[in-house]
Order: C-alpha cells, then sequence, then structure tokens
C-alpha cells in the first residue's frame, strides 16, 4: 500500500466571499465617479446641457412651450348689500361689501358682475341665511366659499378666481 501523505498549506485559504466583497465596492466607486463627472460638465462646462438637451429630443419627445406668466389679477368690487335677514321674529341687518377676483381682463367681465342676474342671486342666498351660521369661527370663510360657488355656476368656470369680503356687519 502506499503511503499518501497530506501536504498542509500555511497560507490561509481565500475566502470566496472576501474577493466577491470588493466587486460592489468598485462599481460603486466608478458610478459615483461617472455621475460626478457628469454633474460636474452639465453644470460647468457650456454648451454641454444644451447638446444633451437636443440628442434627447428625439428620445423623449417634443420639448414642452415656455411657461406663459400668468396675468396680474383684476378685481371688481361690488357695491355694498343691506338686507334684513329673518330671525324668529327679531330681524337682523346684514351689510356686506364684496370684492370678486376674476380671470382675465375686468373690463369684460364687469358688466355681468354688476348685472341684475349676480345681485338676484346673491340676496336669495344670502335671505336663506340664520343666525347660527353668521356665528363662529369658520363662518366667514363658509360664506365665502358658497358665494364663490354660486357666482362660478352663474357666470361659468374660470371667470371667478376668488370672493374677498371687504365688509361684513350683523346688527
Amino acid at each position: 500500500m502506499s503511503d499518501v501523505t497530506a501536504e498542509v498549506s500555511t497560507r490561509p485559504a481565500a475566502s470566496p466571499g472576501r474577493r466577491r466583497g470588493r466587486l460592489p465596492l468598485l462599481a460603486l466607486g466608478g458610478v459615483l465617479l461617472l455621475g460626478g463627472g457628469a454633474a460636474g460638465a452639465w453644470f460647468f462646462v457650456p454648451g454641454i446641457a444644451e447638446g444633451a438637451r437636443g440628442m434627447l429630443a428625439g428620445v423623449l419627445g417634443p420639448t414642452p412651450a415656455p411657461a406663459v406668466p400668468a396675468p396680474k389679477p383684476a378685481f371688481v368690487e361690488l357695491p355694498e348689500m343691506t338686507l334684513t335677514l329673518p330671525n324668529g321674529g327679531r330681524p337682523r341687518q346684514l351689510r356686506l361689501a364684496l370684492s370678486i377676483e376674476i380671470m382675465g381682463d375686468a373690463s369684460l367681465v364687469q358688466p355681468m358682475l354688476v348685472g341684475p342676474r349676480v345681485y338676484d342671486n346673491l340676496i336669495l342666498y344670502l335671505r336663506t341665511l340664520r343666525d347660527g351660521e353668521l356665528e363662529g369661527a369658520l363662518a366667514i370663510d363658509r360664506l365665502r366659499s358658497d358665494l364663490f360657488r354660486r357666482l362660478e355656476v352663474l357666470l361659468g368656470p374660470d371667470v371667478v378666481r376668488d370672493v374677498l369680503i371687504t365688509g361684513f356687519t350683523v346688527a
């Protein structure tokens, strides 16, 4: 029989996990290096950003048109309204002054806002209010939102932008 002798190595065996651990770190370092270089070129080299946008225009589709600046708000002041509220035997007076913020040209919308149809609609709504609806912290906010909704239904969408209450007195 033959003698088999085992040779024992004095070097530690390389573990496969140790070598694999370097590969993701090297890949991450390479990605960070390339990304940093690309970002630096994008921001600091003139013409790179425009050239890249031009090359990507065919892939991404047409570029959106630049945004049109929003028109300045236009306000239409309504004359002060005074009306009597029903209050179960004790009448109360409501004085209300409104300013309507509109989109677009005020001269086109103002005749509609000061017309009798708008006043009729607003007064019919205001006459239905009870005392409890005009008291509390959120009363004016609810009143403003209801007036906005009624004006939007009456005048159409995208005409009225906001309703501002400039005077409010209940006596």
